[in-house]
């Protein structure tokens, strides 16, 4: 076996895809410092499985991806690939030829290959122990881990002794097997808890079942008879109700006709009532009126009387005055002519001033007439003359708004153009706007559909992608399971096949005559009855207990060969077995048909088994009168019913004996001799199918590492694509929303100066109407004003003429009226004296006149008196009858008020009697619709009752209920149920349903219990055996590398001493490896005062060793001769190419010497920084061209 190729791509400095080919012997790679030259030993050890990013001289493992420089892109991966010749097999694997990949994405997805299969890393490490290669192995010795081994730990040491001695595989295996027993353990430790604590509730478990189980047959008894008595008293509580509906109608319509009786009295109640108080106020009005009228009288005699004695008084007042007349009549006549005279002159002078009056008031007329013209011709022309002025005013306004509308026409004019204009710029920059955003959106349009195929395209192999992985996951995960399932199931076919073998179970006597029988000591035998047999898996347990000891009955042909068994026991003592020879064994089976009918009846013993025909015989015999049955219930019946006269076999084991007898009990499922055949069986099954589905499991992971390669790569692909369809769309949005800003302003631009223009226009439209209104209006005020004007110049000259003669009248009236003031003051003296006469004459005939009016008055007032007295003597004549009449009507309207009382009062009396009555009534209802109510409660209560207790409404328990012959009887069993049930306590009604789990569960760890164990036994025997081997291995390669070592160390030192020596030599697997050296001429006490170079000769004087004795296929040296001098390295790269016959070396080196001994020189260079290239040259080659 040797090292074919290596190759890379996009691991640490190589981007590219590099390969270097390799030949048997040595192969140099030489470069400057920092080169990458060490990236290839990096990159084999990767490949080899190295998991350390710090042994990897890294930080992450992402780090040895390529990571781009100023002129190359990132590598989306790394990728290695080792190729090794296996002609000679030492790779156990089945290829002359194999190929190992590893492959790191940018994600942290990887997998590992071997020839193009994916593995996992367990098959790359699984594949190179023990074989010098690997990460852990000494075929890769780095920088600085040559020094490792003299100046490390001792304990340190040990791992590169451990590959050569080829115990890594063993160790590995033992861990795994220490793993797999602290797991078994831990089962076991679980299982003995878990069965701890279902034994210590089994039993409780059971006793509270068997409760639950009697009360939930007893509280089904007390549900069904609790409902029927309830639904029972449900139809009384109906039938009651129906009756007492029936009662409450009669009573409400007895009340009714009596509350209306009482309504029809109470009317005519009042009715009577308001009629007597009707006569009653009569008859007080009647008495009210005689006492009026008698009154009356009183009143009237009484005036009489003082009108009599006022007529006396008067006549003598009469007397009196006549007198006084008589005296003042003498004096008045000479007074009477002088006045006379006077009042002649004051009627001449009335009459002079009357018609001077008159003249006055004519002229005055005639005067405020003419004031009045005059001042309405006043009034006319100021008005006239403000409103000219107005009109003048107006017409300056009007003229001052024409020429302003005149001056905003203009201006109007200059604006619509200029606007225009301007409209028509950006209406061009609009255009070239909209066309350019069109081209963009366009553009972009394009990039995003673009950007969504290839979303699209992305999520797709994305989604397919997280498909795939999560398939590949599962399938990995499925195969890793499937594989320990297999192995699980090939250890215990294994373990069954070995108790088969050993026919573990079996008694001594049977398994001396079957080993006899196998080495040809016996012949005639056929085998014991369980192995002649089979039986399905669910009738395993009752074939068994059916057969019980009879399965270990030996089945021969002849009763010859019986004998010769029974002699051979016999001679060597080995006990006493059962034959059965299959010429003598005749057996009937049970002649019943009538069984096949039977509830629970299963089978005939001998049907349920399979058996070569020529042993029916033996067969019969065994288990032809043996009956199986499904349970113990139903064997019992079947056993009674045939009187005991043949044995039956449940499928669970338990037993009915003919005879009547009973055995029974648990019965182990997993220790039968039929059942663990049943099981090899299952087993072999099981194992077929889990090897096609592991083979399937490995083809779908195979091709999911396939696709899913595949995936990524497209995937990067399209990243890129979509990168630059992103920049392109942002590109393309940054210029569609700044053009699209500028269209918009524009746009907006253009809609203010429309809007502009057409306010202009509008603005036009208005002014110019205006100028037109104002013309026409200046126009008309003009010629208002020319009319006016002609007007106010009229009512001027009317105005003088009025104020001349208002002049002229105003003296006249002047004149007239100091006439008239002289006559009104003779009228006045005139006045005065007839005023005095008149005074003198008058106190005479006042006095006279005064005495005369008396007397008048007296003689009127005497005649009034006298007319007042007769017309009282009248009134006082009628009173007498007013009196009479009052009287007699006062006492009819009395009788009458006394009757309508009494009947009112009879009426009352019905009343109080139908009040009774309605009483009486009012009771019956209340009480009747109490018990209604309380009947109808009871109803409502028992059907509440109903869903509370079993969620039944009135319907359902009517279904469910049966009828109730005798309440009492039903009512006493039922509290009889009622009393067992509360003598049953409190009741775990799920104990029933659990009790049952808890079995089966018991079941099931009785028989994971035996697993374990028989699993930790033999675990501990293989640790034990790895233990003792890896011991013997480990030492004997110890002492081989010790003896190699001391004589390499001889020849590169060139004498002197050394040794390797254990720290525990009684603990030879766990113990420290400690070197003693004596270079030649020094004494040493300590490693660590050699010189660097005497170090570094040292370790490779023990890997030399080493290699001696397990040589490495090939092996890769990293610079381990660094330390050395020129002359030492000579010495190393001789004796480095002694050992080219059995292992090829790679050795990465600047160290002439070696360079020197090299068949293939390979040259990594980095002309670009940050990128290696590789150059080969063969030395050999060359070598062989100078010798020729």
């Amino acid at each position: 076996m040797y090292l074919k190729s290596l190759e890379l791509q996009g691991f640490k400095s190589f981007p590219d895809k590099i390969e270097l080919k390799f030949n048997k012997g040595i192969t140099a790679v030489v470069g400057p410092n920092g080169s990458g030259k060490s990236n290839i030993g990096d990159a084999m050890r990767w490949v080899m499985g190295e998991q350390s990013s710090k042994a990897l001289r890294g930080e992450k493992m992402a780090g040895v991806i390529f990571h781009g420089t100023q002129t190359r892109p990132k590598a989306p991966f790394a990728q290695v690939t080792i190729t090794i010749d296996n002609e000679d097999g030492a790779l156990e694997y089945d290829s002359d030829t194999v190929s190992v990949s590893r492959k790191l994405y940018r994600n942290g997805d990887s997998f590992y290959m071997i020839n193009g299969k994916e593995v996992n890393l367990k098959d790359i490490v699984e594949l190179f122990m023990d074989t010098g290669l690997g990460r852990d192995g000494y075929s890769i010795i780095g920088q600085g881990r040559i020094a490792d081994i003299v100046n490390g730990k001792s304990n340190d040491r040990r791992e590169i002794f451990e590959e050569a001695a080829g115990i890594s595989k063993f160790r590995s295996k033992k861990k795994e097997a220490e793993k797999k027993l602290a797991a078994a353990e831990d089962n076991l430790s679980r299982i003995n808890d878990i069965m701890g604590e279902i034994e210590g509730r089994i039993g409780p478990l059971k006793a509270q079942a068997e409760k639950a189980e009697k009360f939930r047959v007893l509280d089904e008894e007390k549900r069904k008879l609790e409902v029927s008595v309830w639904v029972h008293k449900l139809n009384e509580y109906m039938s009651q109700i129906a009756g007492y509906e029936e009662k409450l109608s009669a009573v409400k319509k007895e009340y009714e006709v009596i509350t209306q009786e009482l309504e029809s009295i109470e009317d005519d109640i009042n009715d009577s009532f308001a009629k007597s108080a009707e006569k009653s106020e009569l008859a007080d009005s009647y008495k009210n009126q005689i006492h009026q009228v008698e009154l009356e009288n009183s009143q009237a005699l009484s005036k009489i009387a003082v009108y009599e004695n006022d007529i006396s008084h008067l006549e003598d007042n009469i007397l009196k005055l006549k007198e006084q007349i008589s005296e003042s009549n003498s004096s008045k006549y000479y007074l009477e002519a002088e006045l006379k005279a006077r009042r002649q002159e004051l009627e001449e002078l009335d009459e002079k001033k009357a018609k001077q009056q008159e003249a006055v008031d004519c002229k005055e007329k005639e005067l405020s007439e003419l004031i009045d013209k005059t001042a309405l011709s006043d009034k006319s022309v100021s008005e006239a003359g403000s409103f000219i002025n107005e009109l003048y005013m107006k017409k300056s306004e009007v003229s001052f708004r024409l020429e302003n509308s005149k001056n905003n026409l203009s201006d109007i004019d200059e604006q619509i153009e200029n606007s225009l204009e301007r409209k028509k710029q950006l209406e061009e920059h609009s255009k070239l706007s909209s066309k350019e955003l069109k081209e963009l959106r366009e553009s972009k349009g394009k990039a995003d559909e673009n950007k969504q195929e290839l979303t699209n395209r992305m999520s797709g192999l994305a989604k397919l992608l997280e498909t795939r992985n999560t398939k590949l996951s599962e399938c990995r995960k499925n195969l890793t399971d499937t594989e320990i399932q297999l192995r699980d199931v090939e250890n215990r076919i294994k373990t069954i096949a070995d108790l088969e073998n050993s026919m573990e179970g079996f008694q001594f006597s049977v398994k001396h005559i079957m080993k006899a029988s196998q080495q040809g000591r016996i012949s005639g035998i056929c085998g014991t009855v369980s192995q002649l047999i089979s039986v399905e898996t669910k009738y395993s347990v009752a074939i068994e207990t059916a057969l019980g000891g009879a399965l270990q009955n030996i089945v021969v042909n002849n009763e010859d060969s019986a004998k010769r068994g029974i002699r051979l026991l016999k001679e060597n003592r080995a006990g006493r077995a059962t034959f059965l020879p299959v010429t003598s064994v005749r057996g009937n089976r049970l002649n019943m048909p009538q069984l096949e009918n039977e509830d629970g009846f299963v089978a005939l013993g001998c049907e349920l088994v399979k058996y070569d025909s020529q042993f029916e015989g033996v067969i019969n015999s065994l288990l032809g009168r043996i009956c199986i049955a499904e349970d113990i219930d139903s064997a019992t019946l079947i056993a009674k019913k045939y009187g005991y006269k043949f044995r039956i076999v449940t499928l669970d084991g338990q037993v009915i004996n003919a005879g009547g007898s009973f055995t029974g009990g648990s019965v182990s499922k997993q220790t039968g001799l039929l059942t663990r055949k049943n099981e090899a069986e299952a087993l072999a099954k099981k194992k077929t199918a889990l090897e096609n589905s592991f083979t399937e499991l490995k083809q779908q992971v195979e091709k999911l590492n396939q696709e899913v390669s595949k995936y990524t790569a497209d995937t990067e692909g399209l990243r890129e694509k979509l990168s630059q369809v992103n920049s392109d769309i942002l590109r393309f949005e940054m210029e569609i929303k700044r053009v699209s800003e500028y269209y918009s302003d524009y746009e907006n631009k253009l809609d203010e100066i429309e809007t502009f223009i057409e306010t202009l226009k509008n603005k036009y439209k208005i002014v110019s109407g205006d100028i037109d209104k104002a013309q026409t209006e200046l126009s008309e005020i003009e010629a208002e004003i020319s009319d006016n004007e002609a007007k106010l110049a009229d009512s001027q000259n009317e105005q003088a003429e009025l104020k001349n003669k208002r002049e002229q009248l105003s003296e006249e009236l002047s004149q007239m009226k100091i006439m008239a003031a002289e006559l009104s003051k003779d009228l006045d003296a005139c006045k005065l004296s007839i005023s005095q006469l008149e005074e003198t004459i008058g106190d005479s005939d006042t006095d006279s006149g005064k005495l005369n009016d008396n007397i008048s008055e007296c003689e009127k007032k005497i005649a009034e008196k006298k007319e007042l007295i007769f017309q009282t003597k009248q009134e006082l004549s009628g009173a007498d009858e007013k009196i009479a009449a009052a009287q007699k009507m006062a006492e009819q309207a009395q009788r009458e008020h006394i009757e309508l009382d009494n009947a009112a009062n009879k009426l009352r009396t019905k009343q109080k009697h139908k009040m009774d009555e309605k009483e009486t009534l009012s009771g019956q209802l209340t009480r009747a619709e109490e018990q209604k109510k309380s009947v109808t409660a009871g109803f409502d209560k028992l059907v509440a009752q109903l869903w509370d207790d079993y969620e039944l409404t009135r319907s359902d328990a009517a279904e469910i209920a049966e009828d109730i012959v005798d309440i009492t009887v039903a009512n006493r069993r039922l509290n009889e149920l009622r009393g067992k049930i509360r003598n049953l306590g409190s009741v775990n009604l799920g104990a029933i349903e659990e009790y049952a789990e808890v079995s089966q569960r018991h079941e099931f760890l009785t028989g994971q219990l035996n697993d374990v164990n028989t699993s930790k036994t033999e675990l501990e025997k293989l640790i034990e055996d790895l233990t003792e081997n890896m011991k013997n291995m480990f030492t004997d390669s110890f002492e081989r590398i010790n003896a190699n070592f001391k004589k390499i160390f001889t020849e590169l030192f060139g004498g002197g001493q050394c040794e390797l020596i254990l720290t525990d030599p009684n603990n030879v697997l766990e113990c420290g490896i400690e070197i003693n050296v004596q270079p030649p001429g020094k004494v040493i006490t300590n490693l660590m005062s050699l010189s660097g170079g005497e170090q570094a000769l040292v370790a490779i004087a023990i890997y030399f060793a080493i290699l001696k004795i397990s040589p490495s296929p090939f092996c890769l040296l990293d610079e381990i001769e660094a330390a050395l001098d020129d002359v030492n390295v000579s010495k190393y790269a001789q004796y480095l190419h002694h050992l080219t016959d059995k292992t090829q070396f790679i050795t990465i080196t600047h160290r002439r010497g070696t360079m020197e001994e090299a068949d293939v020189l390979y040259g990594v260079t980095m002309q670009e920084k940050g990128v290696s290239k590789l150059l080969k040259m063969d030395v050999s080659e060359t070598r062989q061209m100078k010798l020729e």
